[in-house]
């Protein structure tokens, strides 16, 4: 499942995007059901990289994981995150345990 990355400017973001101008549009992977059921669209969730590091995951309000996220950027959203950029994910759709996402800079 691969996500659609796009930037505040509308143009598409690139390897060489800002941490801070960096956005993705993109679907939340593997919901945990448990954590997904308090989840409505607007809610703003927290982007962090999982436990091992190899994961960019988001959590819920309760600070559970919620699932993970794809994108053609994620290497570079992993990197921004390493770096000490935060980002936060905005549901803006929500089907059952479909659940798309756009992640940007906390500001």
């Amino acid at each position: 499942m691969s996500g659609i990355a796009d930037s505040s400017s509308g143009g598409p973001p690139s390897r060489d995007t800002p941490c801070s101008g960096l956005v993705i549009t993109t679907l939340v992977t593997s919901p945990k059901e448990s954590a997904i059921n308090s989840v409505s669209a607007g809610d703003m969730l927290d982007v962090e990289l999982s436990e091992d590091g190899t994961t960019v995951v988001v959590l819920n309000v309760h600070g559970k994981v919620a699932g993970g996220l794809t994108s053609p950027l994620l290497q570079r959203l992993r990197e921004c995150i390493e770096a000490g950029t935060v980002y936060e994910a905005r549901v803006i759709a929500k089907n059952d345990a479909l659940i798309r996402v756009r992640v940007a800079a906390k500001k």
